[in-house]
């Protein structure tokens, strides 16, 4: 099982926050933030300086 750390969402403490997967690299997973809040995420195989793996906001790469 890997911990990803999402890209860009902090905690109510100002921390990253962190998801355990054990899906593969390229799967797209929703989190489910405060007030209902919902996020989609690619999980990648990039790691971070803390030895988690990046998982990277897919509203980055929206058009429109």
């Amino acid at each position: 099982m890997r911990r990803y750390t999402l890209l860009g969402v902090r905690a109510a403490d100002g921390q990253p926050v962190h998801l355990p997967s054990s899906r593969p690299p390229g799967t797209r997973v929703v989190w489910s933030g405060p007030a209902g809040k919902t996020e989609q995420f690619e999980l990648t195989d990039a790691v971070m300086e803390d030895g988690t793996y990046a998982a990277e906001p897919m509203a980055l790469y929206r058009r429109g």
